[in-house]
């Protein structure tokens, strides 16, 4: 599962994505959920009807009702740095369990 807590520039950055996911070819439609789910961790089957696509509309439908939380710059920095942390911390526990 991905993060449902964005910057608004990140959100504009995925909105752009998802348009040209949507007007793409398949090769380029993967290649966007790539770059979605690696630089944004922005996983579109956490939102979507499976079955059905999901474009700009749907985001700006997750919006609305909640899914995903519009949030400061600073608080999403900070989020970040946690989860690295913690993705650290997990990597070095499992490192001394072999």
């Amino acid at each position: 599962m991905g993060r449902n807590k964005y910057s608004q520039k990140e959100i504009n950055n995925i909105g752009k994505l998802l348009k040209k996911k949507c007007a793409g070819n398949r090769f380029q439609q993967k290649e966007i959920r790539h770059i979605l789910r690696t630089e944004y961790e922005f996983n579109i089957s956490d939102f979507n009807v499976q079955g059905r696509a999901f474009g700009y509309d749907e985001l700006q439908d997750c919006i609305a009702r909640g899914a995903i939380k519009i949030l400061d710059d600073a608080t999403i920095e900070d989020m970040k740095a946690k989860r690295e942390r913690n993705r650290i911390a997990d990597a070095a526990a499992a490192e001394n369990l072999q």
